[in-house]
């Protein structure tokens, strides 16, 4: 009978016949993956620091931007998470070949996938495209106008305490899921041709 070393008998990658490139492709991704997200979270929670100890008023574009970064990393995470999967996930080939930069910028691709859906769903709130009682009711301040970019970044605010919430935890999920905003766009447009051809 074969001896068979502890240390490689107790290796999921063995255990489960994964790939060693595929792995070592695996942790790689995971690595810069991480640290994408982290420097993008690190930039914006530098950029709110002052305004939490100056007391100043931070965008609600902000947060929803960052509620969809953290999205999108959690996505990452789940599905880097299942190694068993990598093979799948991961050409080991092709990520053999590839350097070190590559992987970096790649690292910020759901990241900024996050972010971008994050602020198309906080934008079909503000817009009004989506309501209901799961969704965030976005309102002018009183007494503001909100006839300018400036105005509507600034003085755009949840009309409720809950509705910070629910635009926080839509962002979340709009970075999540990948599919959430572009499916929403095309019933939009559906809902929209819809209509344009009943007049």
């Amino acid at each position: 009978m074969a001896k068979v070393d502890k240390h490689v008998a107790a290796t999921p990658a063995v255990v489960r016949g994964i790939n060693p490139k595929v792995l070592s492709a695996y942790k790689e991704m995971l690595r810069f993956q991480f640290l994408g997200t982290i420097v993008m979270v690190l930039a914006l929670g530098l950029w709110l620091l002052p305004a939490y100890f100056f007391n100043w008023d931070v965008p609600l574009l902000v947060l929803v931007v960052l509620a969809g970064i953290l999205g999108a990393f959690f996505s990452a995470l789940t599905r880097l998470y299942k190694v068993d999967e990598a093979g799948a996930a991961l050409i080991s080939p092709t990520v053999e070949h590839l350097g070190g930069m590559y992987l970096f910028m790649y690292s910020f691709v759901p990241p900024l996938i996050g972010a971008i859906a994050s602020v198309v769903l906080y934008l079909a709130f503000v817009g009004n495209l989506v309501n209901g009682g799961l969704f965030p009711s976005i309102t002018c301040m009183s007494g503001k106008t909100c006839l300018t970019i400036q105005d509507v970044m600034h003085y755009y605010w949840p009309a409720k305490p809950e509705d910070y919430g629910k635009a926080l935890v839509w962002a979340f999920i709009a970075g999540f899921s990948e599919r959430l905003v572009p499916d929403l766009l095309q019933s939009v447009v559906a809902r929209q041709s819809k209509s344009a051809a009943k007049t």
